[in-house]
C-alpha cells in the first residue's frame, strides 16, 4: 500500500439523504459511509442505499460499513455499485483474502486503539486491506460513539501503510488531531451531527473546510 497522498482525505460516515451526499460531494470530500448495522441509528436500507449510490457525483465514493457481514449481502451491495467496504466486526484475514478474491473490492478494516499495543493487530492485515481505520475501542459498541482515543499512540509513528483517523473528529479539534498524528485521512460520523444519526448540511461544510484549510 502506498502512503503518498497530495491532500487530507475526507470521509463524512452515516450518511442517510441525497442532500447531505451532494453537500458531502460539493464540499469536497472524496467518501462517504452509508452504515448498514442494524443496532445503529444510522443504519440505512438497502432501497435507501441505492437511491443515494444513483445520485452520487462521480467525485465521491460510497462506502458500505458493515459488522461480520455474509458474503450474500456483499453481493446485493456490489450489484447496487458498492466498490468500498468498511469492514467493523471481527472479521478474519481469511475472510478479507475472500472478498477481495471474489469481488475485487476496496477493503478499509477498522481497528480499535487503546494502548500503543493495540497497533500490532495491523500486522495481520496490511497486506490484504487497502485501509485501516483507528477508531476509540469501546467494548459497547462497533463505532461512531463520538470518542476520541488518545492520540499520542500515533504520534511520529510514520507508519507505511494507508490509515484512517476516527473517532470523536470535529472542526474544533480536527485541527490539533491531524497535527499530533500526522494523518492523512479522516473519517467524521457524530462531528457533524445536530442530533444522534441526524446530519447537519452546515457542520458537514464547516468540517470539509476546516480540513482543506490545514492543506494550503
Amino acid at each position: 500500500m502506498s502512503k503518498v497522498q497530495t491532500k487530507i482525505k475526507i470521509k463524512i460516515c452515516g450518511l442517510k439523504s441525497i442532500k447531505e451526499v451532494i453537500c458531502t460531494a460539493e464540499s469536497g470530500a472524496d467518501w462517504y459511509g452509508m452504515i448498514f448495522v442494524k443496532s445503529s441509528s444510522r443504519n440505512i436500507s438497502f432501497k435507501k442505499a441505492k437511491t443515494l449510490i444513483d445520485s452520487t457525483p462521480v467525485s465521491l465514493k460510497p462506502v458500505a460499513v458493515l459488522a461480520n457481514p455474509s458474503l450474500v449481502i456483499i453481493r446485493e451491495l456490489f450489484n447496487m455499485g458498492i466498490r468500498n467496504l468498511q469492514l467493523h466486526g471481527s472479521e478474519t484475514v481469511g475472510f478479507c483474502k475472500k472478498i477481495k478474491t471474489i469481488f475485487n473490492v476496496n477493503i478499509i478494516k477498522a481497528i480499535n486503539l487503546k494502548v500503543v499495543e493495540d497497533l500490532q493487530l495491523v500486522n495481520k492485515y496490511r497486506e490484504i486491506v487497502d485501509w485501516v481505520l483507528f477508531d476509540y475501542k469501546d467494548e459497547q459498541s462497533l463505532g461512531g460513539t463520538g470518542k476520541c482515543f488518545n492520540w499520542e499512540i500515533l504520534r511520529d509513528k510514520k507508519l507505511k501503510y494507508n490509515w484512517i483517523l476516527s473517532g470523536g473528529l470535529d472542526y474544533n479539534n480536527i485541527k490539533n488531531a491531524i497535527k499530533v498524528t500526522g494523518a492523512q485521512a479522516i473519517d467524521v460520523s457524530s462531528g457533524v451531527e445536530i442530533d444522534k444519526g441526524v446530519k447537519s448540511i452546515e457542520l458537514i461544510r464547516k468540517f470539509c473546510n476546516t480540513v482543506k484549510k490545514l492543506d494550503k
